[in-house]
């Protein structure tokens, strides 16, 4: 059996696992990391220690932003889940049973593949090479990965397709960088206050994509909300919307050719988000059904399109396939209100993001700017072509899965996945022997399920925010539900319904709103306990949470250490000025790493663990919802407190405001800590950004700071490698361009970033980011943990820590 690797279990194991749908799609095998084959040669001494293993992780996982739903579930399952496994007998039991689930799913995963398969390879004799994109798709949804697609095509022949024309350049006032900026922020607005989706600038300001043009509408409601952000308090979701007001004042209120480019970027991003779909559902019956159409409609316009640029969106995708939409066999010209062919002087980039073909370009290139397929249509639409039968063509005919389907659909888009659900079984029970239906009905059976799964974790992060009064993270769960689920009921029968918890969460949020308000300016201990009262309200409070970060905790006074007879070691300190505070005692290794001793509410603790000989060298930091003081050491002053203006620093490391701690070498003397310049302690603070110290050049000490330094740096590849000194497990790498950087606070700096030793083990060195100049000098400073968990980099670079990098 393999060793345990952290990191590798993360994105192997829980990865996969939360992709599948969570711990119900999995097995005690896979989440415990045992291989299945080696099941009966293992030992129940190797199974124990790695079900020990894996234990401990999760607990450090508990607060992971991905992955902690799925790892609460499995902490809460860790006995039922690994008993099965700690005793030989019933470990084979098991592992038979693993084996028979994971081949009925393997089995399930390459069904729809297989199927589609056969399929093609009846009507072709083989596979187009154009089809294969299209498998690669439809395998992605039954869980499969790229190699194992590729094993099941090689089993077949492949016929090439005629090549198709390269589409034409075009050129964008909006550039790529942009509208990742605006995608970025508009999903971030829509974490912060859940809701109907904001795909768009447009819809931000409530806006049909068709008014993108209406100038002086835009910028009406631009101001108004100008008027409601400044109105807001200070925080994320203002700074958030101060961005998007940027990109609206730049792209929107500008009119001209800059709106036309960013309407054909919602077109190509919503054409590239539907790309995979419309080619899985086309792939078999080599048309897109009716339903598939409206669904997919309905996909584009949730998207930020309106119903003329959604549907030829699809259409145009359709064609880009070459097949048509059923009953729509005319392409676009089917779509009421789009431009007739005789309106097609100037280019259509939504049709032309969407297929590239003829369908949305002038036959002579035309212009590179957006036209909606709709604006100027002033005909009729065309009457339908008869066939040569002279018989009108009727509908296509009705299909008993598709009415319960459609009706999933829309109960899906309606945020009702429990009513879906018993529409899909509906439709299942109708399909029958007809592939098609199947086809149609597995992706969407799968994304109720999907849904589903997601609503139940939702639930319980919810109830378990609820519980432990963390109402900012249960709203948002609440407010999924409310939108994504709202026929889902609360697991737990006899707990609240939503609407109730919705309520409660609501309540708690605004009075501690009120009371965050409310919270006295100074003095500082008044603030304090103010804002503590909000916390203990509403503990996830963000504004409160903010503030608290802003007022200094102040480190414990003189550390004393003192051995009793019996070989105790009792450490005393005076109490911190600041009130209610916990502390945390440390001692210090003869490795130069710390170790907790204990935390106490009172200023005596005792160590009987402590080696004989030298009374060790003891820490303590004096903490208080979440935030820390500097450390007083027994072998050194106590810590100043913080008295400057603000009472706080900002990091540069990171962009967080809060109380800069300052941490003290083995010698008493203060060492820099991130974010503060290297010789604060002695030449007091910069003036406009200068400070002489740095102008005498660089640091010339071997140790600087007391940290041992790097040693054989090179560079090669876009890698920095060096031999990594005892006790060090992170490095400040610095870049300057013009010369050798002073300092890691180097103001003249190109670029720093920091370099740990898992992700150096990784990489195989340290990487070059492609925005550091080329050539440039580099320095590699060493960092130290605090026990306060403050990360102390070194004052200077060693001599053997710095190289100049030319290509």
């Amino acid at each position: 059996m393999h060793a345990f690797d952290p990191n590798d279990y993360r994105k192997r194991v829980l990865a996969a696992v939360e992709r599948r749908g969570g711990v119900d799609a999995s097995d005690p095998f896979e989440l415990y990391d045992i291989p299945l084959d080696e099941a009966e040669q293992l030992t129940d001494a190797q199974v124990g220690a790695r079900v020990d293993e894996v234990w401990a992780f999760w607990q450090k996982q508990r607060d992971h932003p991905k992955y902690r739903v799925l790892v609460g579930l499995l902490v809460d399952g860790h006995e039922e889940c690994s008993e099965p496994l700690l005793s030989a007998a019933s470990r084979r039991v098991e592992a038979e049973r693993v084996r028979r689930t994971r081949d009925r799913r393997d089995s399930e995963r390459y069904e729809m593949l297989d199927s589609a398969i056969e399929r093609l390879v009846q009507r072709h004799g083989g596979i187009p090479v154009g089809k294969i994109a299209g498998l690669e798709d439809l395998g992605k949804l039954g869980g499969l990965d790229s190699k194992e697609i590729e094993a099941r095509l090689r089993r077949h022949r492949r016929i090439e397709d005629a090549a198709a024309p390269a589409p034409a350049a075009r050129t964008s006032e909006i550039s790529t960088q942009r509208r990742q900026q605006i995608r970025k922020l508009l999903a971030e607005y829509e974490r912060l206050l859940p809701g109907d989706p904001v795909p768009t600038l447009l819809v931000l300001l409530r806006l049909d994509f068709t008014k993108a043009h209406e100038t002086s509408e835009i910028r009406l409601r631009a101001e108004a909300l100008r008027s409601r952000t400044r109105e807001l308090p200070p925080g994320r979701i203002r700074v958030v919307l101060d961005e998007l007001l940027v990109h609206i004042s730049d792209v929107l209120e500008a009119g001209g050719d800059i709106v036309d480019d960013y309407l054909a970027a919602i077109v190509e991003d919503v054409t590239e988000t539907l790309r995979p779909q419309v080619r899985a559902a086309v792939l078999v019956e080599d048309h897109l059904v009716a339903g598939d159409f409206e669904y997919l409609v309905g996909e584009a316009i949730t998207a930020g399109l309106d119903r003329i640029a959604a549907e030829t969106v699809i259409i145009g995708l359709v064609t880009e396939l070459g097949t048509t939409v059923e009953g729509r066999e005319r392409g676009v010209d089917s779509i009421p209100g789009h431009r007739g062919s005789g309106n097609r002087g100037s280019a259509n980039r939504t049709s032309g993001a969407a297929s590239g073909s003829a369908a949305g370009t002038s036959a002579g290139g035309g212009s590179s700017r957006y036209t909606h397929p709709g604006r100027g249509a002033g005909s009729p639409a065309r009457t339908p072509v008869t066939p040569a039968s002279g018989r009108t063509p009727t509908g296509p005919p009705v299909r008993a899965w598709e009415a319960p389907l459609k009706a999933a659909r829309a109960a899906l888009r309606a945020g009702r996945p429990f009513e879906a659900s018993q529409r899909v079984d509906e439709a299942k029970l109708a399909v029958g022997g007809d592939s098609a239906g199947n086809t149609a009905v597995r992706p969407v059976a799968e994304e109720v399920d999907r849904v589903l799964a997601e609503a139940a974790l939702r639930w319980r992060s919810a109830a378990s925010g609820c519980d432990g009064r963390r109402y900012v993270d249960a709203l948002e769960h609440l407010e999924f539900l409310s939108g994504k689920a709202a026929d889902v009921p609360n697991p737990d029968g006899r707990g609240p319904r939503l609407e109730q918890l919705l309520a409660q969460a609501r309540n708690a949020m605004s009075e501690a709103d009120r009371l965050f308000a409310a919270a006295p300016a100074a003095p500082a201990a008044a603030r304090m306990r103010a804002l503590l009262s909000v916390l203990d309200l509403c503990a996830d409070h963000t504004g409160a949470t903010a503030a608290l970060a802003e007022l200094p905790v102040d480190a414990p006074g003189k550390v004393s250490a003192t051995r009793k007879p019996d070989g105790t070691v009792v450490v005393a300190w005076s109490p911190s000025v600041t009130e209610q505070v916990e502390y945390r005692v440390t001692r210090l290794q003869s490795d130069g790493s710390w170790r907790v001793v204990g935390r106490t509410r009172t200023t005596a603790l005792e160590d009987g663990g402590a080696s004989t000989g030298p009374v060790p060298v003891y820490g303590v930091v004096a903490s208080i919802s979440g935030r820390a003081s500097a450390v007083s050491r027994s072998d050194g002053p106590a810590a100043e407190p913080d008295r400057s203006a603000a009472g706080a620093a900002t990091s540069n490391f990171g962009g967080a405001t809060g109380a800069m701690p300052r941490t003290t070498d083995a010698s008493g003397a203060a060492a820099r800590t991130t974010g503060s310049h290297p010789d604060a302690a002695s030449s007091g603070p910069r003036s406009g950004g200068f400070d002489a110290a740095a102008a005498r050049g660089p640091a010339v000490s071997d140790t600087p700071s007391g940290m041992p330094a790097v040693r054989g740096l090179t560079a090669n590849a876009g890698l920095l490698t060096f031999e990594w000194p005892a006790g060090i497990t992170e490095v400040m790498v610095v870049a300057r361009a013009d010369a050798p950087p002073t300092d890691p606070d180097d103001p003249a700096a190109a670029r720093k970033w920091k370099v740990t030793n898992t992700r150096y083990q990784i990489d195989g060195g340290a990487k070059l980011p492609a925005d550091v100049p080329r050539p440039c000098h580099i320095g590699v400073a060493s960092c130290r943990r605090e026990p306060t968990g403050t990360l102390t980099v070194a004052a200077g670079f060693a001599p053997a820590a710095r190289i100049h990098v030319t290509g």
